[in-house]
């Protein structure tokens, strides 16, 4: 390597260092510890891109795209929506057989997060659909229903869907 080579990288790998430790590059923070809108020189998305959760709450929801729901056989009779933003994931549900743990609840993109002390789950026309230690009851022979909304089950997720599978 010559000595121009070894220069050029140099300034290169400086000139980095130095934008990476801009106060540019860092998000800036309010006092209540949500990032500032002023910091971001990114131009905004439109809402209907914008991810689910609101700053606040913390919760984000698991997403699913329209789904098949196939008959696979589930060995829990209900299973209980649990909300805690310092969980990962911060949605998920527990059954009553324990296994196998915490199960993913996944969302079309029509739910959302709200704020507040009260963390609640809500439906494309803004309706409750959910809220920490709400519980699903596993009918014998259907699939079941939150606040109206068809839920498919598997050993490993429930996916609460807004339109039923085709």
């Amino acid at each position: 390597m010559t000595y121009s080579s070894r220069t050029l990288i140099g300034v290169l790998a400086l000139g980095a260092l130095v934008l990476g430790c801009s106060p540019a590059a860092a998000p800036s923070v309010s006092p209540t510890g949500a990032p500032s809108q002023a910091a971001s020189s990114a131009p905004s998305q439109p809402a209907s891109a914008a991810p689910s959760p609101l700053p606040s709450s913390g919760i984000v929801l698991e997403r699913t795209g329209p789904i098949g729901c196939d008959s696979i056989g589930v060995d829990y009779k209900s299973a209980t929506i649990n909300i805690d933003p310092a969980s990962d994931p911060a949605v998920w549900a527990g059954t009553d057989t324990a296994k196998p743990g915490k199960i993913a609840v996944k969302w079309t993109d029509g739910f959302s997060a709200t704020e507040g002390p009260e963390i609640v789950i809500r439906g494309p026309k803004g309706e409750e659909v959910a809220r920490d230690g709400t519980v699903i009851n596993v009918p014998a022979d259907a699939y079941p229903r939150l606040a109206g909304y068809f839920v498919c089950l598997a050993p490993e997720a429930l996916y609460v869907l807004e339109t039923d599978p085709q």
